[in-house]
């Protein structure tokens, strides 16, 4: 299943949220397929930015790992 697909299916079981006698089943069965269509959403953009890059010659640039300050930053708001 692509993520058009768990759209559509995302789409259906919101509406049918609104009229079901179990509407909470239904949200939630909605809330699955609409986390689903997202992530083959990214997936699928990241697969495009690799094949452009490879398409043209190039690597993708490397990604800067910023766990460290980000765990940092978390720290200095919890506290």
């Amino acid at each position: 299943m692509n993520g058009y697909e768990h759209y559509k299916l995302a789409e259906k079981y919101a509406d049918k949220a609104h009229s079901a006698y179990d509407s909470a089943e239904m949200a939630a069965i909605a809330q699955v397929h609409a986390t689903l269509a997202l992530a083959a959403a990214t997936a699928d953009a990241n697969n495009f930015k690799r094949d452009l890059y490879a398409g043209n010659g190039e690597e993708l640039p490397a990604v800067k790992r910023t766990e460290a300050k980000s765990s940092r930053a978390a720290d200095a708001f919890l506290d």
